[in-house]
């Protein structure tokens, strides 16, 4: 008996499985290339992240400035100052300081001196600016997320007699500014980065 140029049923389902398979197959390293796609986008936003974190840091401590400030009530305050980070509501910021070379359209000169604050609220390192230097009553700064999932914001201060602190300014040494600064940022999930900063550099 002559057989027909069609498949058998059985060369059919051969077909179909393989088939199968080779979509099963390919669907799989379709999944595992776009996982790999999102880790990897993943992995350049934090990098991407962490080094815009730290050129904004240096270009402020690189434009600090000797210019003292008065409070709400009146009293000066240091052109620079510094503490352990508290993270209470009405602490004040670990660093704070004034600096310069903030771009103005006027024409007094004294306006491109800024007001700088970092700080540590709820996970997310903030950097605050003040539209003033001599603070009014109803002065209250801007804050701007600077970066996130940080579970320690931590700095310290090199003083011109060449040592380490972690307060400044402190008893014996005058109103100046500090030679460097040393910042450390504990991320969730990534360890901890550190950098030492030159201040007015």
């Amino acid at each position: 008996m002559k057989r027909g140029n069609g498949f058998t049923l059985l060369e059919l389902l051969v077909a179909i499985g393989i088939f199968a398979l080779i979509s099963a197959m390919a669907y799989g390293s379709l999944i595992r290339l776009m996982d790999d796609r999102v880790r990897l986008e993943s992995e350049h936003d934090f990098w991407r992240s962490l080094s815009l974190t730290f050129t904004r840091l240096e270009e402020d401590f690189s434009q600090a400035r000797e210019r003292s400030i008065r409070d709400v009530i009146g009293f000066t305050q240091p052109a620079f100052r510094g503490q352990p980070t508290d993270t209470r509501a009405v602490a004040p910021p670990s660093v704070e300081f004034t600096r310069g070379g903030v771009l103005s359209f006027g024409d007094d000169r004294r306006i491109d001196l800024q007001r700088v604050a970092y700080r540590l609220i709820d996970g997310t390192l903030m950097r605050l600016t003040w539209p003033v230097l001599d603070l009014g009553p109803q002065t209250a700064p801007v804050e701007t997320p600077i970066l996130t999932h940080v579970e320690e914001f931590q700095v310290r201060f090199y003083a011109p007699a060449g040592a380490w602190l972690n307060v400044w300014p402190t008893d014996g040494i005058p109103d100046i500014l500090p030679r460097g600064v040393e910042v450390k940022l504990k991320l969730t999930g990534r360890g901890e980065f550190t950098r030492v900063l030159l201040v007015n550099g």
